[in-house]
Formats: C-alpha cells, sequence, structure tokens
C-alpha cells in the first residue's frame, strides 16, 4: 500500500513554516525531520507521531492512537494515529504539537 498523499498535503501544509524541517521518504512513507531529527510522517495511511514519554499519555487519553509498530516490534516513543483520528484537525494538531515539542529538545543533527 502506498501512502497517503492526502494526508502528506496536510502536512506539507502544516510544516511549511517550520524552521530546520527537511521531508525524506522513509518506512514506505515519508518522515518530517527537525534539524535531523524524526518528529511527524507518513506510513500507509497513519500518521506518525514521535514524542518520546508523552506517547503513554496519548495513548491513553484517545484509543484511536496505537503503538508505531510495523515490523511485529513497537518503538519507544512512537505512535500511530489512522485517518479516523488524524482526519479530525483537533486531534491532529494537538499530537503534531507534541511530537515537535519533544523534537525541540533533540541535539540537532548535522546535515549528510
Amino acid at each position: 500500500m502506498a501512502y497517503d498523499t492526502e494526508l502528506e498535503k496536510v502536512l506539507d501544509a502544516t510544516t511549511r513554516t517550520w524552521d530546520g524541517v527537511a521531508k525524506k521518504k522513509m518506512f514506505g512513507g515519508v518522515v518530517y525531520m527537525a534539524h535531523g531529527n524524526i518528529c511527524i510522517g507518513i506510513w500507509q495511511d497513519h500518521l506518525i507521531i514521535r514524542a518520546g514519554d508523552a506517547v503513554e499519555t496519548i495513548m491513553t487519553a484517545d484509543n484511536r492512537f496505537r503503538p508505531f509498530d510495523v515490523t511485529g516490534r513497537a518503538m519507544k516513543g512512537w505512535t500511530m494515529l489512522g485517518p479516523d483520528g488524524w482526519r479530525d484537525p483537533a486531534v491532529r494538531q494537538a499530537a503534531i504539537e507534541k511530537a515537535r515539542a519533544f523534537c525541540k529538545n533533540l541535539p540537532q543533527k548535522s546535515p549528510k
């Protein structure tokens, strides 16, 4: 399955004004990197959120979020949200802001 281009357009618009953002193909989809660190992305029709310890709170508060597991092994600090969640602008924006806040605290990586 290809990744969701509708979600890609939404994320392109969302990240357009972010400082240090780069878009890269990964996971069979697309990720948006902030200063070299993966922050958000798309896997099939799911929004990927990297938010560290906040992921547990996010998933507990809204059962539309689930662990980011595309290989049979969930990635700690990551969650994913299907279309029933990311199409809700308030849910999507809150999740993206948690990811962005987390990524702002990571060390910046040099471009390769």
